[in-house]
């Protein structure tokens, strides 16, 4: 597949082009490891202790991962600002977030409210490409995530589909669509089942945005996709494997 496959284009009516020196804004939406509260519906095969455990070290590989590609400013692009929105009280100690990185709360509400306000601040910003993605894709490559502020440049809207129907990556452009619209996306999408892509396409189409998906990826968010998680880090080379969340899994015996 391409970087941008252009299906389903919804419309070919031209937006207001956003300022060349308008920021992008990466925003990674993860939960607080709080035992009992974090992947839970990995328990069993994982006690809640080594779940929280896990959520903890795929949301810190990452960050890690994701600031050594991006974190360095590039001469000539637009500033990219790095955040982390979570999904509970932050603490000192409860993550470790590298430096430059904005902490956030999601507030209150379902995903669909959260996804909205983050849509909303970005606006409220100034922000010309927001990408959102959450942190239960470990091993999502940073070149998915250039490639979806790439895209937003004549798109106001985009997504990479997870394979159970959701998506790992959505990303919109605030400047060109009016706030309701860009929440619009948001609003009535049956979280949590597999048809989140089609409804969040089908909404796309009902507000007019001009709508792309990029390449797919895969999350870790059902007991099978542990042994896959392990096997898929044992294939990478050493210096490139996450190494917090191997931890976790060879500790768990995967």
């Amino acid at each position: 597949m391409d970087d941008l496959d252009h299906r389903p284009t919804v419309s070919d009516t031209p937006g207001i082009p956003a300022g060349p020196g308008s920021p992008h804004r990466l925003s990674v939406f993860t939960r607080i490891p709080v035992p009992g509260a974090a992947k839970t519906r990995l328990v069993p095969p994982l006690t809640a202790d080594q779940a929280a455990a896990l959520q903890r070290a795929m949301t810190e590989d990452l960050l890690e991962r994701l600031d050594r590609t991006l974190g360095a400013p590039t001469p000539g692009a637009p500033s990219l600002c790095l955040e982390v929105r979570c999904d509970g009280q932050f603490s000192p100690g409860a993550l470790e977030v590298p430096k430059g990185w904005a902490i956030t709360s999601q507030g209150a509400g379902d995903l669909g409210e959260r996804l909205a306000r983050a849509a909303r601040e970005a606006r409220r910003d100034g922000i010309g490409r927001l990408v959102i993605i959450g942190s239960d894709a470990p091993l999502l490559p940073p070149s998915l995530v250039e490639a979806a502020f790439s895209g937003l440049a004549d798109r106001d809207a985009l997504l990479a589909p997870a394979e159970d129907g959701g998506y790992v990556l959505i990303g919109v452009a605030p400047e060109r669509a009016s706030a309701a619209v860009v929440e619009s996306l948001f609003a009535g999408i049956p979280w949590g089942t597999g048809a989140v892509r089609e409804a969040t396409a089908a909404a796309a189409a009902g507000a007019g945005l001009r709508f792309g998906e990029l390449a797919g990826h895969w999350d870790v968010d059902r007991p099978e996709d542990l042994p896959r998680l392990a096997a898929s880090i044992r294939a990478q080379n050493a210096g490139a494997r996450p190494h917090r969340t191997a931890g976790v899994l060879t500790a768990a015996g995967f």
